[in-house]
């Protein structure tokens, strides 16, 4: 059944490219801020470790090839977003492998593995990772390899070479995510009650660690700074934050049943509750997937948590929901059958206004009103652009915006690429605030003060003389930006409408003369 599941995955990924060929989405921010990182490769970036960089370089780059070879009729190399996005969709393919492969290990039974693997593609959470090209995708699938590679190694008493090579897979996840390093923790448990050496376990760490090394040589260079936002990310960091507990923790639970199409959440938690002891068959499940989930759970008493945070959790989760709901199906009757067939066109609906919540405005329209809708940070970036192109003189302007994420998506979207810049302002640092610091210590010292940092710290010089454009929701420059050029020349309003309502209104200020004085106000990490 190999060979077919590989066929249907294959049909599976060809689908994934045509959607993200037709789709109403722009790159999100984030996706485009780790494109534009790739231009600038190094050991490390300010908010994650370097894998995405590198891949999206290494796809950029063939796609320049591939121009270079005659190939310009193959659609893959001329629509940016699919440039960028191949390679979730890629990822999104392998993954699947993974799962059956990972489900035939622990069950011996192929055609669990190939139901489980053709069944992940109804899983809201893992359609998400084969669409968006985010370091969630990468860590979710070195998370699995490396898990699968653990089950082998315990059960077939695998030895050095094994050991190394998934010291390897846990490494490459640690240059995809920080979160990856939950693995270490739950394998040393997983290794003491299965009867696994101490120095298999040792091996596997020192050979991920030595993988890791380049990270964290570039914070030692950088004062830890990726390690000052993480714990900010945390709030491990002793400050006081306030939050709605009720508020933080409900939210944070209905993503994750979200994440899990509703459908499949009631059979994770059935998995959880009858595989919590380290005698049941699908203890490892639940062990690489339940501690997870509660540990971000309970962080959101202390402060509000990102459902994608969690989302590595559901390789094996998924896995445990799923063999939970093939066995819920026996013995079938017509009963099960209609209730099965109900969760799955549950299941496919979610999809579907997920992927495309236009749909929601013909069947309920007030349900999820568009300027709530979560697709909206992919709505309008390359209209917008449009019109900064079209103001846009490179040889005597320079783009800039008060947000990284805005700069980010002027990188990838105005004609040329150009290098855009960030003017922090009463925002967290950034990895443009980086790019531009001269004395990055002296940023870091601003950012604990929250104070304007000297524009001495920053290569300003540069700049100084063009003319700015700025993008922002102001429609005002704030005066520690305008006082920092000659003049207002113009402002541009542009509204962005999305399901037939306005959702943002961007604002174009076209800068003379910039005096290379400004002076970013960062505020924290």
């Amino acid at each position: 059944m190999f060979y077919l599941f590989l066929f249907l995955n294959g049909i599976f990924l060809v689908l994934r490219l045509i959607y993200i060929e037709i789709s109403p989405f722009d790159l999100s921010p984030e996706e485009a801020q780790y494109w534009d990182w790739a231009r600038h490769l190094d050991f490390s970036y300010y908010s994650k470790p370097p894998l995405i960089a590198y891949v999206n370089w290494l796809s950029f780059h063939l796609g320049l090839l591939a121009q270079h070879w005659g190939l310009k009729s193959f659609h893959l190399f001329l629509n940016p977003e699919l440039v960028v996005r191949f390679n979730s969709a890629f990822f999104g393919f392998l993954i699947s492998i993974i799962v059956f492969l990972t489900v035939k290990e622990i069950t011996q039974d192929e055609k669990k593995a190939f139901f489980i693997g053709i069944l992940s593609n109804l899983i809201v959470g893992f359609n998400a990772l084969s669409f968006l090209f985010t370091t969630d995708t990468l860590l979710f699938f070195f998370w699995g390899f490396a898990f699968l590679l653990l089950l082998i190694a315990v059960k077939k008493k695998k030895g050095e070479k094994w050991a190394i090579l998934l010291g390897l897979a846990i490494g490459l996840g640690l240059l995809s995510k920080y979160t990856m390093l939950f693995f270490i923790p739950l394998m040393a448990i997983y290794l003491y009650l299965k009867g696994g050496s101490r120095k298999f376990f040792i091996i596997s760490s020192l050979s991920a660690f030595v993988l890791f090394l380049p990270v964290l040589y570039w914070n030692y260079l950088n004062d830890w700074v990726s390690f000052r936002h993480v714990l900010g990310l945390s709030g491990l960091e002793g400050k006081h934050h306030s939050v709605n507990v009720i508020k933080t923790f409900s939210n944070f639970l209905i993503s994750q049943i979200f994440i899990m199409s509703v459908a499949f959440f009631p059979f994770l938690v059935w998995g959880w509750l009858k595989n919590i002891s380290p005698q049941k068959k699908f203890f490892s499940l639940t062990l690489f997937s339940l501690p997870i989930y509660v540990f971000f759970q309970l962080l959101t008493f202390k402060k509000f948590v990102y459902g994608n945070w969690a989302g590595f959790a559901y390789f094996t989760g998924g896995i445990l929901a799923g063999l939970y709901f093939l066995k819920f199906l026996k013995p079938l009757n017509f009963y099960k059958f209609f209730f099965t067939s109900l969760l799955a066109f549950i299941a496919f609906f979610i999809n579907l206004i997920a992927f495309y919540p236009p749909l929601l405005d013909k069947i309920a329209p007030n349900l999820l009103p568009p300027q709530r809708d979560p697709t909206r940070v992919m709505i309008g970036w390359k209209y917008l652009a449009q019109k900064v192109s079209s103001l846009y003189n490179p040889e005597k302007d320079f783009i800039f915006s008060n947000l990284y994420q805005i700069s980010a998506e002027m990188a990838f979207y105005v004609k040329g690429h150009p290098h855009t810049v960030v003017f922090n302002y009463y925002q967290r640092m950034n990895q443009y605030d980086i790019w531009y610091a001269k004395n990055l210590t002296a940023v870091i010292q601003c950012a604990e003060k929250g104070k304007p940092c000297p524009s001495k710290y920053f290569q300003w010089e540069k700049f100084k003389g063009k003319d700015g454009i700025f993008i922002s929701y102001f429609p005002t420059p704030p005066k520690a930006i305008l006082d920092s050029f000659e003049n207002l020349e113009k402002t541009v309003k542009v509204e962005i409408k999305w399901r037939n309502r306005t959702i943002k209104v961007y604002y174009i200020h076209k800068l003379k003369n910039f005096k290379g004085n400004y002076e970013p106000i960062i505020v924290g990490f």
